[in-house]
């Protein structure tokens, strides 16, 4: 038997997911246009609604209980698609269009599929802007699949509902070093990697493409040289000094046009990086975002 929703206040969904999203009940009020003293009532409602307190007073704001984290994960996806659907009534082409996409891809899509994403955009759709966020080494944030962010590259693909996804292609990996290093004259060894000083891209401290599992039991112990959060900082590290990096091939050949580094084939056995692209199911039946996605897969598959 359905639930019967006629005695609730949906509106009180909204206050619950600007509470949720902000942390505080006045920065909440303001998103939604919505005195303090309102914003508390409607907060109270919804107490008695759910049988829960919600929100628990704490000196960095609202701090929601584990029943207000559950539901949140339950009811904003629910809230996307609604939005989305009203919305694309009047959704425009994309040549009208003036959206913001949000794309959780770092480094290296900037590096590599930035500019060539941008130039399409400039002739199809030159209203649309691009927002770009860095994926943490953690995985996807939480309220990616509620509709957060419309995109995710990532080399895994997801495991929990709620997500789409579409492989397009894989990243061979391989091991920049200056021109003419004094040591690689004859070709990288399993030797010389090891022996050699690193530079590693990270992000928060944690190694992208998590190349120690990617390379498991065989992974050779190495000496870091540098940590750096940029692929550009490690090609200026790189072409500088005697260290090394293992990075994408397709990376490194834009590397090479810009700085006095080359390649070297990866010395042991490795299966190549799968890439994914990742959008929330709340937003694919969105005609603007499944045109963004066809233009993303497309340009990623033929570079």
């Amino acid at each position: 038997m359905k639930f019967n929703l006629k005695g609730v206040d949906l509106n009180l969904l909204t206050v619950f997911e600007a509470i949720m999203e902000t942390g505080q009940l006045s920065k909440a009020g303001d998103l939604l246009g919505m005195s303090q003293p309102a914003m508390s009532a409607a907060l109270q409602r919804l107490r008695v609604t759910v049988d829960d307190p919600l929100f628990v007073r704490s000196r960095q704001g609202m701090e929601p209980t584990p029943r207000a984290v559950e539901w949140y994960q339950a009811i904003s996806p629910a809230l996307t698609q609604i939005r989305m659907s009203l919305e694309s009534r009047k959704d425009p082409k994309p040549g009208e269009s003036q959206r913001v996409f949000t794309l959780l891809a770092g480094d290296y899509f900037e590096s590599v599929y930035l500019a060539p994403l941008l130039e399409t955009l400039q002739a199809e759709a030159p209203g649309i802007s691009l927002n770009l966020l860095t994926v943490s080494a953690d995985g996807l944030p939480q309220d990616f699949k509620a509709g957060k962010a419309d995109f995710a590259i990532h080399y895994q693909e997801p495991d929990e509902s709620g997500l789409d996804f579409v492989s397009v292609g894989e990243e061979r990996l391989v091991v920049i070093a200056r021109k003419d290093h004094p040591r690689l004259g004859g070709g990288l060894t399993v030797d010389n990697y090891c022996q050699e000083r690193h530079v590693i891209f990270a992000v928060n401290g944690q190694q992208s493409f998590h190349l120690d599992i990617l390379m498991g039991k065989q992974r050779p112990k190495r000496s870091i040289l540098a940590r750096v959060s940029h692929f550009n900082s490690a090609a200026t590290i790189i072409e500088t000094t005697d260290a090394i990096c293992t990075i994408p091939e397709r990376l490194a050949a834009v590397l090479m046009a810009r700085f006095a580094v080359e390649a070297h084939p990866f010395p042991l056995e490795m299966p190549a990086v799968p890439k994914k692209l990742i959008w929330p199911s709340a937003l694919a039946a969105n005609p603007l975002h499944r045109w963004f996605r066809e233009k993303l897969v497309e340009l990623i598959l033929s570079r």
